[in-house]
């Protein structure tokens, strides 16, 4: 690639990576609920500018291995398993839009990003996200990590089937939310639905 072509490759890329992440609720959600802790939003915007930076500067990375990254970012970072699918499905049009956009296919990434649900780039230092302490905040991780026992029996259930009865997000819990549309079955609670 020239380098000129390069340049412009990496700023377009990097235009397709901020509106990918924009619109991902898992990650949105694990910030909104301070999953990540005060600084939960920075963040998120580094895992979004490591992506892109593993993205550009690996060749041939596969989706598995990519997928393996951001797994690993969202367990480290946020506490937070993904359990409905959403990294794969990133990490299959990151690879896509980043072979289409090596190929200067930009009107066919641009039709397709267009039909992303309308949203407010939140990714960003001068937006603020309001961080919204999860009711027993306090506790310690060896708390989160008890729920991994709970996992497999939760599938499928509705969230007050948890054993604890509290408010407090899970991991199975933050896993499921991804989907349009938010109801609020009582305070303290998000509950996602799939598309």
């Amino acid at each position: 690639m020239a380098a000129a072509q390069q340049t412009e490759f990496q700023k377009n890329f990097r235009v397709i990576v901020e509106k990918i992440f924009n619109h991902w609720q898992d990650l949105r959600l694990a910030v909104e609920h301070g999953m990540g802790g005060r600084n939960g939003q920075q963040v998120a915007i580094e895992i979004m500018d490591y992506t892109y930076q593993y993205c550009v500067s690996n060749e041939n990375i596969t989706q598995g291995e990519l997928q393996e990254v951001l797994e690993e970012l969202m367990d480290q970072e946020f506490n937070t398993l993904c359990d409905d699918d959403s990294i794969p499905e990133i990490c299959r049009n990151l690879l896509r839009y980043k072979l289409l956009a090596q190929q200067n296919q930009y009107p066919q990434i641009e039709a397709e990003l267009s039909k992303l649900p309308a949203g407010k780039e939140w990714l960003r230092p001068d937006v603020k996200i309001t961080y919204t302490p999860i009711d027993g905040d306090s506790s310690s991780d060896e708390d989160m990590d008890d729920s991994d026992e709970e996992d497999d029996d939760e599938m499928g259930q509705g969230d007050e089937d948890t054993p604890s009865g509290s408010k407090r997000m899970t991991r199975s819990q933050a896993r499921k939310q991804q989907a349009e549309e938010f109801v609020e079955p009582e305070d303290g609670w998000t509950t996602v639905r799939r598309k």
